[in-house]
């Protein structure tokens, strides 16, 4: 079954909650309302990116039920996905289908919404739930097709997907782009010494310590074992080497007792900057050839390739 629930206004204590599958179309909607809904469920289900679908489905029925902005809030989307200013009025419904939880789509604008209006909404919700629960999967899929699983940090294929496209946005608007390889020091005995259960734990640590160093513009990605990569759009040299003192700093400081591990934990990075005659495989190289150059100067330290 699916359920819309009309959550209405901040402070509204009598939520509507509507049954769609418990009554036939034709006996609720006009003739030419049913077509609608049939129409823009097939147009929607054209679409699997999520956005493309709010897109599609806002621009749709805007003629009939005006709208400033939308936003859309899903416990399986990282950030919520909006469109426009928002308003002082606002629809706002909980969508679920089969007991999934499609997440609260949210309509705004100046002006309150009427009730042939809100009617007239919860009956072309009808046409977004599965379409909204296809793009829903497919972004799940997708998101653990690039997702380590580990540490729930990118990993190696998204690296490989998003770094380039990094360095043409960095080219094309001619702004800096800076790339760290970074690499545990004394990793492999707490493996040996305390068994992989251990040292996954301090992994994921660590790989939150390092997030911590990062700003939402900045990409992070664990590339295999206890080596990962961080790049940082908008960054000059002294930015990357500040950003990567800081990390070492953090895993220097890191309280290995807490995982029952007497002694402190190291960490290498190699540093580079973008060139004009950069691709994917020199760039990375370079960074690659500074971390090997750190490992071999002492470790926990930063050099520039």
């Amino acid at each position: 079954m699916s359920n819309i629930t009309s959550l209405g206004a901040p402070g509204s204590e009598h939520p509507q909650v509507i049954a769609l599958d418990s009554r036939k179309p034709e006996q609720v909607v006009s003739d030419k309302q049913y077509l609608k809904i049939l129409q823009l469920s097939d147009l929607l289900s054209r679409h699997l990116n999520l956005e493309d679908i709010l897109k599609v489905f806002s621009h749709e029925i805007q003629p009939l039920i005006s709208h400033d902005s939308y936003r859309y809030t899903s416990e399986q989307v990282a950030e919520p996905i909006r469109k426009g200013k928002i308003g002082r009025h606002s629809l706002q419904y909980r969508l679920t289908i089969q007991q999934m939880d499609l997440g609260e789509l949210t309509l705004y604008r100046s002006e309150p919404f009427g009730s042939n209006e809100v009617c007239q909404f919860e009956d072309l919700l009808c046409s977004l739930v599965y379409p909204l629960r296809n793009g829903l999967l497919y972004h799940t899929a997708i998101t653990s097709a690039f997702s380590d699983p580990l540490t729930n940090i990118n990993n190696r294929a998204a690296l490989e997907k998003l770094l380039p496209r990094e360095i043409r946005l960095a080219k094309r608007h001619d702004h800096r782009l800076a790339l760290m390889i970074l690499d545990l020091d004394g990793f492999k005995q707490i493996n040996d010494n305390h068994g992989h259960d251990v040292g996954d734990r301090v992994l994921i640590r660590v790989a939150e310590l390092i997030r911590s160093c990062l700003r939402d513009t900045d990409m992070l990605f664990r590339y295999g074992g206890d080596e990962f990569v961080a790049s940082l759009p908008h960054t000059d040299l002294q930015g990357g080497i500040d950003v990567a003192h800081r990390i070492l700093d953090q895993v220097l400081g890191l309280d290995l007792e807490s995982f029952g591990i007497d002694g402190s934990l190291g960490m290498s990075v190699g540093l580079t900057m973008l060139q004009a005659g950069d691709d994917f495989q020199r760039f990375f190289k370079r960074a690659d050839e500074a971390l090997f150059r750190a490992k071999r100067s002492g470790k926990h330290r930063v050099v520039v390739g």
